[in-house]
């Protein structure tokens, strides 16, 4: 894919001493200094974030799926076309949103659950024992509480009770107050004959399948309990299809509900208010309208949909998902493609609902938004779909990341190596308040309001994947297995536990399909990254072998 840059690369601006070029130059004149011009007010901060969202996926990243309230935002700011997660697992990635800090370093390495989901262990399921953020974190929201602002998190969390964090004082979860005000809905669906409905995680979904992908399922099904694959992947894959609630039950349009309902609330005090939503993540349903909007036959499979993955991934689940369904598995990516792209769309208008309600209170222009992903999803990339897969592919790696002040940042697009870690020093910079000093991330805003040459950012993203600690506890043992992808400058390394290694010419082939690791022409480059690599695990303090 080719996008129009709002920055230069690193080596063109090494080269030619340019600074900022059109789209940001002459965004602002003067230095925050770790503090507002006199005069100013703090922004207020909106956080619009969902879960499992490749950028590929986007129009606005040229991607096939249009998203017009997400267009209109990125019309209005800057749009980071580079931009990776620090981790392809929900609670990592999102610990190290607030945090600034990477997963090996803040210590959530896996997903973090305190609900205790009786179908899933008795299925098979691994019990939800990691430890998540407690009060005694340093957080994002917990500084600028703390500073004066109104903070409020509405959605998925994933990072344990949020009731017990006092900067949350009213949240809206998934799996206390959503399953509460679902209560009947939910009894009333489970007193259907049980192929009609899907169990996810103790929500009961009423869900249609077509002939045609249960056909598929069926012989997906059969080689996966000769498999003993656990019961609870089979159901969230094969109960796949018309999710038969109205809109406004869904989980994600009473997360919008409650957001908007706070910023025509909050007051004139600056606020910051996360809405967390989980689609496109699975359940893999999504109701009508948006079930009927795609055509899966019309869906345009990606570019390096007939490249099979590298061997290494060839039998994971994201890869089987597809394969073991024989002669199917193309007609069956095809109809969780077409739920994938309604999900996103039903994403983007409850995004849109909530733009329209902040416009609504006259303080659009004094709010500064950002919209990510947690991590993305393969989207039918090498054949493959969902995120259970150890790759480092950019279908999962790279995210959408959005940024807008339209009072002081100009739009454009930005092709700065940022990651999920700079967006706590770049909204605690904005705010006026000091960086934490455990904070690994660098502040954007220097960037933004053209005040600092892109050469002197960060030339690389860094993401990993790190074994969980075995007593469940967040701290990384020496010896840890661990991978690692260094991605930059128009290339991606990636390194396994075991020794493999792949590299990737992106600028050349982004997608993926020539692992050029073993080629000797291109170690020189290869052992740059390498080095790049080595030494942001020094500098991240990894823990030795």
């Amino acid at each position: 894919m080719c996008y129009t840059s709002g920055l230069m690369n690193r080596r063109d601006a090494l080269k030619q001493g340019a600074g900022l070029v059109a789209g940001f130059a002459g965004a602002a004149s003067r230095a925050w200094g770790g503090a507002y011009p006199q005069g100013k007010q703090a922004p207020s901060i909106l956080i619009l974030m969902c879960d499992q969202l490749s950028a590929s996926a986007l129009r606005c990243y040229g991607g096939p799926i249009p998203t017009p309230n997400l267009e209109r935002l990125a019309r209005r700011g800057v749009t980071f076309t580079e931009a990776t997660c620090t981790t392809s697992f929900c609670s990592p990635s999102r610990a190290s949103l607030i945090t600034g800090r990477y997963p090996h370093s803040h210590g959530i390495v896996y997903n973090v659950n305190k609900i205790d989901y009786p179908a899933i262990v008795a299925a098979g399921g691994s019990p939800p024992t990691e430890q998540g953020i407690t009060a005694a974190d340093t957080t994002t929201e917990k500084i600028l509480n703390g500073a004066g602002y109104a903070t409020h998190q509405y959605g998925k969390w994933h990072l344990s009770d949020t009731g017990g964090l006092p900067y949350y004082p009213d949240p809206y979860g998934e799996h206390l107050a959503y399953q509460r005000d679902m209560k009947a809905v939910f009894e009333r669906v489970r007193e259907l004959p049980r192929d009609q409905w899907m169990d996810w995680y103790d929500w009961a979904l009423p869900v249609t399948t077509t002939p045609a992908y249960a056909k598929a399922d069926s012989i997906r099904r059969e080689r996966w309990q000769e498999a003993k694959q656990p019961g609870f992947v089979i159901e969230f894959i094969s109960k796949t299809g018309r999710l038969n609630l109205q809109v406004d039950q869904v989980f994600d349009y009473r997360v919008a509900e409650q957001t908007i309902r706070r910023i025509k609330a909050v007051g004139r005090n600056p606020f910051m208010i996360t809405c967390s939503l989980n689609w496109p993540h699975d359940p893999n349903v999504v109701p009508s309208p948006y079930y009927d909007s795609f055509d899966p036959n019309r869906i345009k499979l990606p570019a390096n949909f007939a490249s099979p993955p590298e061997a290494r991934f060839a039998q994971e689940i994201s890869r089987r998902i597809v394969t073991d369904a024989g002669d199917q598995g193309e007609a069956a990516l095809r109809e969780l493609l077409r739920i994938y792209a309604g999900c996103v769309r039903l994403v983007d208008d409850q995004i849109g609902r909530v733009l329209d309600a902040l416009n609504q209170t006259g303080r659009a222009d004094d709010t500064l938004i950002v919209f990510a992903a947690d991590h993305g999803d393969m989207a039918g990339g090498h054949g493959m779909f969902w995120k259970s897969t150890s790759s480092f592919y950019d279908e999962i790696a790279r995210i959408p990341f959005l940024i807008s002040y339209p009072k002081y940042i100009k739009p454009g697009r930005s092709q700065l190596a940022v990651s999920l870690v700079d967006i706590m020093p770049t909204l605690l910079d904005f705010a006026g308040q000091p960086v934490p000093q455990g904070a690994q991330g660098q502040s954007l805003a220097p960037y933004l309001l053209g005040q600092r040459d892109p050469a002197s950012a960060r030339a690389y993203s860094f993401c990993e994947r790190v074994h969980a600690n075995p007593e469940h506890r967040r701290q990384v043992a020496a010896g840890t297995p661990s991978s690692f992808m260094v991605r930059g400058q128009g290339w991606k390394y990636v390194t396994y536990p075991d020794g493999e290694e792949f590299f990737y010419h992106l600028a050349q082939d982004p997608g993926e399909t020539q692992n050029l690791a073993t080629q000797a022409a291109y170690q020189e480059r290869k052992d740059l990254l390498r080095q790049e690599l080595d030494a942001w695990l020094k500098q991240t303090a990894y823990p030795k072998s």
